[in-house]
């Protein structure tokens, strides 16, 4: 009787083994080879390797020829489990394959990042990074596993997240809104500067990916953009809206790009802004002329200067607010322009 009642229990046991962990598994619909495989072995062998490394994260043609791509893909996922990388499949890669090769959920959807979290080539953190994605990245997920990996794609690279870092949506209205209480053009330059360094906002010449004033940006891919003109628009905006200047807060309510800049300064200014000095065929902008909150217009880029010294080799240090680059923006105060010589700069413009 005691042994008919352990066998029961037993028999329980293994019911419960295989309805959690046995299905975990992917199991191929081709059959498992029992020979070495290796470059130009061909067959039912090769397309169960082909299938199981798929199912890794690879992309091959499940064809039963082990040519240059399955070799490849062999010995990257070797290395990656980190096993002898001969590009000879045995049982020891074989039970490895099997091991990381799970049962899938389709998802093909977005989602965003929950966390700032590893892009990883395989689906454990024994997989070299692809990179850090931050905090609301948009990335689409093409599967979810059961081992709790999720198989996905970013920036045209595919790598797995662990699925636990992964949300269906992030709150857009989630920047707080502008502190809208300083006059002064000074002011205003820090406080939007301040801003967009503590609001996590990147760099970004897209067409079509910042908009105007900032506390409405839109999202693109979990993040929001700004460039050095939209900065200089913003700030611009910012200024009239603050005076009361109704004309110049809807003009400067779109960006204004470096080449429309460039256009006022070539016209002797506009209705905003006025030309303080210009290059000519003769001479070049005089630095002395300009003084703090005065906007640089070079080729291709504007900037609001506060302060220049002339180095002994004939080369300016200008200390400038603008965002023309990643760590510019996330500097909440002026920055060195990466402008060195006064011929660089085409006109020097002050707000009216």
């Amino acid at each position: 009787m005691k042994n008919k009642i352990l066998l029961f229990f037993m028999f329980l046991i293994t019911i419960f083994y295989i309805s959690n962990f046995s299905n975990a598994y992917y199991t191929s619909s081709y059959k498992e080879p029992t020979v070495l495989l290796k470059v130009n072995t061909r067959g039912e062998g090769v397309k169960w390797l082909q299938d199981m490394l798929n199912h890794n994260g690879y992309s091959l043609t499940v064809d039963g020829i082990f040519g240059n791509n399955t070799l490849n893909a062999v010995k990257k996922f070797q290395s990656n489990v980190n096993i002898q990388v001969d590009g000879i499949v045995g049982s020891q890669t074989r039970n490895m394959l099997k091991q990381y090769g799970t049962s899938t959920t389709s998802i093909n959807a977005y989602r965003y990042t929950s966390v700032n979290v590893n892009f990883r080539t395989g689906p454990s953190t024994t997989y070299s990074s692809l990179g850090i994605l931050a905090k609301d990245t948009n990335v689409y997920v093409v599967n979810k596993r059961s081992d709790g990996w999720s198989y996905v794609k970013y920036n045209n690279k595919y790598g797995y997240i662990y699925s636990q870092y992964l949300k269906t949506s992030i709150t857009t209205n989630a920047l707080p809104k502008f502190n809208r209480t300083a006059k002064s053009l000074i002011s205003i330059i820090k406080n939007c500067k301040a801003y967009y360094a503590n609001n996590n906002f990147y760099y970004s010449l897209a067409a079509g990916v910042r908009s105007i004033p900032a506390d409405n940006s839109k999202t693109y891919d979990g993040k929001r953009y700004v460039d050095c003109s939209s900065f200089t628009s913003w700030v611009l905006y910012e200024y009239a809206l603050a005076n009361g200047n109704t004309a110049m807060k809807n003009y400067f309510s779109t960006q204004k790009t470096s080449s429309t800049f460039a256009s006022i300064g070539a016209n002797g200014g506009n209705s905003y802004l006025s030309v303080i000095d210009r290059k000519s065929s003769n001479r070049n902008a005089d630095l002395a002329n300009a003084r703090e909150g005065d906007i640089l217009v070079t080729n291709g880029h504007v900037e609001f200067f506060k302060s220049y010294v002339k180095n002994t080799n004939g080369t300016l240090n200008i200390k400038v607010y603008n965002c023309g680059s990643d760590s510019s923006i996330k500097a909440s105060g002026a920055t060195t322009s990466a402008t060195k010589k006064a011929s660089e700069i085409l006109y020097i413009l002050r707000v009216k």
